[in-house]
């Protein structure tokens, strides 16, 4: 025997109640639900007939679109960080790995809107498992990401200088593996326990879910809800909250220098990214969670507190799914480089070009590349090339940074107080910090 879900993911409609029949029809069906543990049940009137079939195809339109949109969009964010040399910096690394996360996403959005249309699932066992899969790997891989990021963001602006050895896009990468495998260990009970379920004895109709097993002191459906609420929301959320706070209160603590000023009007551009990012998904995903939540809480339900509960749910996921389809839409306005390396990419134009065309807004580029060697080269003047931050510490004094050519050329970045230049094997480059707080320039040791 096996104890049906109330669905934290979802499997086409969910009525917020154990029942695999409600989970994969719609307002516009008769349903057979459990209600307070005793089958019901419930009809509706050739009124909310018609307001069924008008949501269902609203549903199904607006899965359509989030498709097609999402899939464009984050097709392209993917493209370009890879194509263009100058925009493989420590935060797009990143938000590479959330538009790969949006994608898988994205997915599995062709079963859900078929089994929206024909109210039970078509696609047999095995795809019940992807499906789920598909879903889980953003529930889990994008939140994670945000809260890297966010911790990124904090190290960029807080802890410039001891924190230039550890953002770099290689450590990025390995980091974005990292958070594969433990969204991949979270989700295991997904894996294990999602599977097809008939409606009723006989029936050839199917339903997607998860069947956890029965004889557990917690219900295993309540307990899941809640592990995945905290894993994958309430935790990573809260990070978030502490980092951002942390970065606002260290850039109002700029003095007033000029290139202070510029510096932190830098820093703000890259972090009010992320956070705008963060913010689309909390307001995507938070009336979602307070559904699945509010699930656990209760045991008796009206038919037609149900009924609009079935509404409330497709909503919410509609909310779920668009935010992949936002994500691509804020790069392009609150990002310069993303911009122009959008239009570039309809143009088909040479990545010598784009790379010229872009600005130093983000954080490191790869040792190696042209961009790296030539970054400032493209855009910038011999004065431009000299890069002085100040950020006023405990005492009032300032801490200087200042980055001279050295050998070829010193990248220096525009957002996060990194110092770079051509090493060889045998040379690296060190900062000595004279009586006055200075920062020396860096010399080859």
């Amino acid at each position: 025997m096996s104890r049906d879900a109330s669905m934290l993911l979802p499997n086409a409609m969910n009525s917020g109640v154990n029942s695999s029949t409600a989970a994969t029809t719609t307002c516009v069906e008769y349903y057979n639900v459990t209600v307070g543990g005793n089958s019901t049940n419930i009809t509706v009137n050739p009124q909310g007939e018609m307001l069924g079939i008008v949501l269902t195809w609203l549903c199904a339109v607006c899965y359509i679109i989030i498709l097609s949109l999402g899939w464009l969009g984050n097709g392209l964010v993917i493209y370009v960080v890879l194509r263009y040399a100058k925009m493989k910096t420590v935060t797009n690394m990143y938000i590479l790995n959330l538009a790969i996360s949006d994608v898988l996403f994205i997915v599995s959005l062709p079963f859900l809107t078929t089994t929206t249309i024909v109210k039970h699932w078509v696609f047999g066992f095995a795809m019940c498992k992807i499906y789920f899969v598909l879903f889980s790997i953003n529930l889990f891989t994008g939140v994670f990401t945000l809260a890297v990021m966010s911790a990124d963001r904090y190290l960029a602006v807080c802890h410039p200088i001891r924190s230039l050895k550890y953002r770099t896009p290689r450590i990025a990468l390995f980091l974005c593996l990292c958070i594969w495998s433990v969204s991949f260990l979270v989700m295991l009970p997904v894996i294990l326990y999602s599977t097809t379920v008939g409606h009723r004895t006989g029936s050839s109709k199917y339903t997607c879910s998860i069947q956890w097993p029965d004889g557990q002191p917690i219900p295993s459906d309540k307990a899941f809800i809640w592990y995945s609420f905290i894993l994958g929301f309430a935790v990573p959320v809260s990070l978030i909250a502490v980092f951002y706070m942390l970065v606002v209160l260290r850039l109002r603590q700029v003095g007033p220098n000029k290139k202070s000023k510029e510096k932190k009007k830098s820093h703000r551009r890259v972090t009010r990214l992320v956070l705008s990012v963060i913010t689309v998904y909390v307001s995507c995903w938070l009336p979602y969670w307070i559904f699945q939540v509010d699930i656990t809480f209760r045991t008796e339900e009206s038919e037609q507190l149900v009924k609009w509960k079935i509404v409330l749910f497709n909503v919410f996921t509609v909310m779920t799914f668009a935010n992949s389809m936002f994500n691509p839409l804020l790069y392009a306005f609150l990002s310069d480089n993303f911009r122009k390396s959008f239009k570039k990419a309809f143009k088909c134009a040479s990545p010598r070009d784009v790379n010229k065309s872009l600005c130093n807004e983000n954080s490191v580029f790869p040792k190696n590349s042209t961009a790296y060697n030539r970054s400032c080269a493209a855009t910038a003047t011999t004065e431009e090339r000299m890069e002085l931050s100040t950020f006023d510490n405990g005492n009032g004094a300032s801490q200087m940074t200042q980055a001279t050519t050295v050998g070829n050329l010193a990248d220096v970045t525009n957002s996060s107080d990194i110092i770079h230049a051509p090493l060889s094997e045998t040379n690296s480059l060190r900062s000595v910090q004279d009586e006055e707080g200075y920062l020396k320039p860096p010399v080859a040791l």
